[in-house]
Protein backbone atom coordinates (compact mmCIF):
# COMPACT_ATOMS: atom_id res chain seq x y z
CA UNK A 1 0.00 0.00 0.00
CA UNK A 2 1.10 3.52 -0.82
CA UNK A 3 2.47 5.76 1.97
CA UNK A 4 4.53 8.88 1.23
CA UNK A 5 5.61 12.02 3.08
CA UNK A 6 6.36 15.47 1.60
CA UNK A 7 7.47 18.76 3.13
CA UNK A 8 7.47 22.52 2.71
CA UNK A 9 10.37 24.55 4.06
CA UNK A 10 10.11 28.08 5.42
CA UNK A 11 6.73 29.75 5.67
CA UNK A 12 3.88 27.32 6.22
CA UNK A 13 0.62 27.14 4.32
CA UNK A 14 -2.54 28.96 5.36
CA UNK A 15 -4.63 25.93 6.29
CA UNK A 16 -7.94 27.80 6.01
CA UNK A 17 -7.10 28.74 2.41
CA UNK A 18 -6.13 25.14 1.58
CA UNK A 19 -9.35 23.90 3.16
CA UNK A 20 -11.35 26.22 0.91
CA UNK A 21 -9.51 25.06 -2.21
CA UNK A 22 -9.71 21.35 -1.42
CA UNK A 23 -13.32 21.23 -0.20
CA UNK A 24 -14.56 21.84 -3.75
CA UNK A 25 -13.50 18.37 -4.94
CA UNK A 26 -12.73 16.29 -1.87
CA UNK A 27 -13.96 15.43 1.61
CA UNK A 28 -12.07 17.69 4.04
CA UNK A 29 -12.04 17.56 7.84
CA UNK A 30 -10.16 19.97 10.09
CA UNK A 31 -8.45 18.87 13.29
CA UNK A 32 -7.12 21.38 15.83
CA UNK A 33 -4.54 20.15 18.33
CA UNK A 34 -4.35 21.78 21.79
CA UNK A 35 -2.22 24.84 22.40
CA UNK A 36 -2.58 28.40 23.67
CA UNK A 37 -1.82 31.93 22.52
CA UNK A 38 1.14 32.55 24.85
CA UNK A 39 3.13 29.40 24.17
CA UNK A 40 6.62 29.55 22.71
CA UNK A 41 6.87 26.80 20.12
CA UNK A 42 8.56 26.36 16.77
CA UNK A 43 5.65 24.20 15.65
CA UNK A 44 2.71 26.35 16.76
CA UNK A 45 1.35 26.77 13.23
CA UNK A 46 1.47 22.99 12.72
CA UNK A 47 -1.31 22.41 15.27
CA UNK A 48 -4.00 22.61 12.59
CA UNK A 49 -4.31 19.51 10.44
CA UNK A 50 -6.53 18.80 7.47
CA UNK A 51 -7.58 15.28 6.59
CA UNK A 52 -8.47 15.17 2.89
CA UNK A 53 -10.00 12.07 1.32
CA UNK A 54 -10.41 11.21 -2.35
CA UNK A 55 -11.38 7.66 -3.43
CA UNK A 56 -8.45 5.47 -2.37
CA UNK A 57 -6.08 8.17 -1.15
CA UNK A 58 -6.19 10.07 2.15
CA UNK A 59 -3.94 12.98 2.99
CA UNK A 60 -3.06 14.37 6.44
CA UNK A 61 -1.59 17.84 6.03
CA UNK A 62 -0.36 20.60 8.29
CA UNK A 63 1.42 23.84 7.43
CA UNK A 64 4.77 22.14 6.69
CA UNK A 65 4.19 18.39 6.18
CA UNK A 66 1.82 16.13 4.32
CA UNK A 67 1.36 12.37 4.57
CA UNK A 68 -0.28 10.60 1.64
CA UNK A 69 -1.76 7.18 2.48
CA UNK A 70 -3.66 4.66 0.43
CA UNK A 71 -6.76 3.65 2.41
CA UNK A 72 -8.19 1.10 -0.05
CA UNK A 73 -6.12 -1.32 -2.11
CA UNK A 74 -6.27 -0.93 -5.85
CA UNK A 75 -5.26 1.46 -8.60
CA UNK A 76 -5.58 5.19 -7.98
CA UNK A 77 -8.53 6.95 -9.60
CA UNK A 78 -8.51 10.30 -11.38
CA UNK A 79 -9.60 12.00 -8.15
CA UNK A 80 -6.76 10.32 -6.26
CA UNK A 81 -4.27 11.48 -8.86
CA UNK A 82 -5.67 15.03 -8.80
CA UNK A 83 -5.21 15.15 -5.02
CA UNK A 84 -1.71 13.68 -5.30
CA UNK A 85 -0.67 16.24 -7.94
CA UNK A 86 -2.08 19.11 -5.87
CA UNK A 87 -0.13 17.96 -2.82
CA UNK A 88 3.15 17.47 -4.71
CA UNK A 89 2.95 21.06 -5.98
CA UNK A 90 2.11 22.54 -2.57
CA UNK A 91 4.69 20.43 -0.69
CA UNK A 92 7.67 20.25 -3.09
CA UNK A 93 10.35 18.77 -0.80
CA UNK A 94 11.19 15.11 -0.17
CA UNK A 95 12.97 15.77 3.14
CA UNK A 96 12.11 17.84 6.23
CA UNK A 97 15.20 20.11 6.16
CA UNK A 98 17.70 21.45 3.63
CA UNK A 99 20.33 19.20 5.20
CA UNK A 100 21.13 16.01 3.25
CA UNK A 101 19.42 13.40 5.43
CA UNK A 102 15.97 11.89 5.97
CA UNK A 103 15.01 11.50 2.31
CA UNK A 104 11.62 10.01 1.52
CA UNK A 105 11.11 8.21 -1.78
CA UNK A 106 7.75 7.77 -3.44
CA UNK A 107 6.64 4.14 -3.65
CA UNK A 108 5.29 2.63 -6.84
CA UNK A 109 1.55 2.76 -7.46
CA UNK A 110 -0.98 1.89 -10.15
CA UNK A 111 -3.39 4.23 -11.91
CA UNK A 112 -6.78 3.19 -13.29
CA UNK A 113 -7.04 3.31 -17.05
CA UNK A 114 -9.53 5.86 -18.36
Amino acid sequence: MYNYMRFRWGEGHDMDALMGELSEGFSVKRRDFPGNEVEVSLFKEDRVELMVTADRLRVHMNAHRVILSQIVEGAFTRRDMALREYVLVKYPRSRPTPFPWSFYFEPEFEVEES
